[in-house]
């Protein structure tokens, strides 16, 4: 059916309901967005254009500045895609004028509804059409102003910008290309343009840390070209390996993010106000403290012992074992145990190196018998069976357990109201640059809670199907903060070593059939966080680094990957000064 016919039977059906109705809304979403579609291929007629606008500006979207009878509420007055696809139209008719003024209205519109509705922020992709139109059509300047004031405060941040967020980098790195030719013989100016260009990159590529610390391929083949149309040199490094001291194309060493005292203050704020896993769901701080205190006893007493030997030989670190994660790596087969043993090989290693070594460990596992957790089918048929595998300490494991004990190095978790891992993210955030912790654990869950603001790891306190909130949920305290992904990566970025462990199966063969029998431990190995942190970042003046993901939309961090040895590749763009 034409859209001629549709938009007709659109204008009747609009005439006997009204846009409370969702059909309605949805209705009126699929027709602008095949108008939209149709505008960008040319398909659409000038004066259809023109109509089906003026009946959304006067029939649809009637917000007024001064209506305070019937507030505009986003998903109930109109659904926020439609003006995606009238923003489109507008930029079809190449009026970015009115495409800015309906955004902001709809800023105005939305900013009054939240009082009533709660906090709302708009979705990327329905401003992003104006700020790509106006990097492909030469107008970088006006598209970074906007974009400096949407992402203050009117935008959710999502991984789905950095499609547009590449272009507007490309737009910048051709805006300044045309200006400093335009501005060849004027030094006065040329300085001042790089300063401009400087903080301009600057500024948008801490946007691409927030949004996809890496870039797709393809989006790494856009930089590529504009900067090499702009005479920089560009090159690919194959490997963070490659990177570790500096980069082999620019010679520059790439930075390292950090967290700041207050983002540290406000994670530990974020994790002492989560929530025990059973009734009454208390506060989780007080239940912490005992922790707290022994934890930075040790670790003031190990700073205070060890000032001398880090000035002659470097800094020593405080490393916090995720004792149950280390003891169960490559464990999850029929002879597969909990052992200690992985757990006090990685502590010998780094006691070695001089540094301190802290464990936490499940009371549970600290008793002479305990159960056997192993994620393999067999033992996982017997749980659903409610029935368990448990096993007794060995001799060999007493004698490590006493050791631990008698230096007062493994703290027991009680597990019956808190998560344990609750204590070894703990301590990565109480010590900081001071501290790491040893763990493969990616600890979702509690990045979960901690984006969220959400408090309780009780499952009947999540939010229920039908959206309501639950009981816990509402008593949430409103003081609970919120952290940002980028924290989340830049704190497991500075503070989260993983650890590959390998067993000798050929010793464990030779054995024979002893069922007590542990294949012996042939090698472990810590991986580190880098030096540096795999972001696009600004190193220097004119010297821009790109990581490329793997994969196309890959924008989990290193250490979240699952898999890692996936390629590492870099992007290096730099300018060659002149002789």
């Amino acid at each position: 059916m034409p859209l001629q016919d549709v938009f007709s039977l659109l204008q009747k059906e609009l005439e006997v309901k009204t846009l409370q109705n969702p059909m309605i809304r949805q209705a009126v979403d699929s027709f602008y967005f095949y108008c939209a579609h149709e505008a960008e291929k040319n398909g659409l007629r000038e004066d259809f254009r023109r109509q089906v606008l003026d009946y959304f500006h006067q029939k649809v979207f009637l917000y007024q500045d001064e209506d305070e009878i019937k507030p505009f509420v986003m998903g109930k007055s109109v659904n926020e895609a439609v003006f995606g696809s009238v923003i489109k139209l507008h930029l079809a008719g190449g009026d970015t004028e009115a495409a800015w003024r309906l955004i902001s209205k709809l800023k105005r519109a939305v900013k009054d509804g939240a009082v009533k509705d709660g906090a709302v922020k708009l979705h990327f992709r329905t401003v992003s059409p104006l700020l790509e139109h106006e990097c492909r059509h030469n107008q970088f300047l006006s598209a970074y102003s906007k974009w400096q004031q949407l992402k203050q405060h009117d935008v959710e941040w999502t991984s789905a910008m950095e499609d547009v967020l590449v272009q507007m980098v490309i737009a910048c790195v051709k805006h300044n290309k045309q200006q400093l030719k335009k501005d060849s013989t004027d030094m006065l100016k040329i300085e001042t343009r790089e300063s401009h260009f400087h903080a301009q990159m600057t500024s948008l590529l801490h946007d691409l840390q927030l949004t996809c610390r890496e870039v797709s391929p393809p989006n790494a083949q856009g930089l590529m070209h504009a900067f090499r149309d702009a005479n920089y040199a560009v090159k690919t490094v194959s490997s963070d390996v490659q990177m570790r001291a500096q980069c082999p194309c620019c010679g520059h060493a790439l930075l390292k993010q950090g967290m700041s005292e207050p983002e540290r203050e406000n994670m530990l704020r974020a994790i002492e106000s989560r929530r025990s896993k059973v009734p009454p769901e208390n506060i989780v701080k007080e239940y912490l403290q005992p922790f707290r205190d022994w934890l930075m006893l040790r670790h003031k007493k190990f700073q205070l012992q060890h000032l001398v030997e880090e000035e002659k030989d470097g800094k020593l670190l405080h490393y916090v074992l995720d004792g149950p994660n280390i003891a169960y790596i490559n464990q999850n087969f029929g002879a597969g145990t909990y052992r200690l043993d992985q757990v006090d090989a990685v502590a010998k290693e780094l006691q070695a190196q001089g540094h301190l070594v802290s464990i936490t460990m499940p009371a549970a596992y600290l008793a002479n018998k305990f159960v056997v957790r192993i994620r393999t089918k067999h033992y996982k048929e017997l749980r659903r069976h409610g029935k368990f595998v448990s096993r007794e300490r060995t001799p060999e494991e007493k004698i490590i357990l006493a050791r631990w004990q008698d230096a007062d190095m493994i703290y027991s978790c009680r597990t019956d109201f808190l998560s344990d891992d609750l204590f070894w993210l703990y301590a990565s955030v109480l010590m900081g640059h001071e501290g790491r912790v040893v763990t493969n654990d990616q600890g979702r869950d509690h990045v979960f809670a901690l984006l969220n603001g959400y408090d309780s790891t009780s499952a009947n306190a999540r939010t229920q199907k039908n959206g309501k909130k639950s009981a816990v949920e509402m008593s949430t305290p409103a003081d609970v903060p919120s952290i940002s992904m980028d924290l989340i990566a830049r704190w497991k970025d500075m503070t989260t070593v993983n650890i590959e462990i390998e067993h000798d199966e050929v010793a464990y063969v030779a054995r024979g059939d002893d069922p007590t029998a542990l294949m012996p431990i042939e090698s472990v190995r810590l991986l580190h966080p880098q030096p540096f942190s795999r972001v696009p970042q600004v190193t220097a003046p004119q010297h821009f680094h790109f990581p490329i993901a793997d994969q196309a939309n890959q924008n989990e961090h290193p250490n979240q990957a699952q898999n890692q040895r996936k390629r590492t590749r870099w992007l290096c763009a730099h300018l060659e000064p002149i002789n």
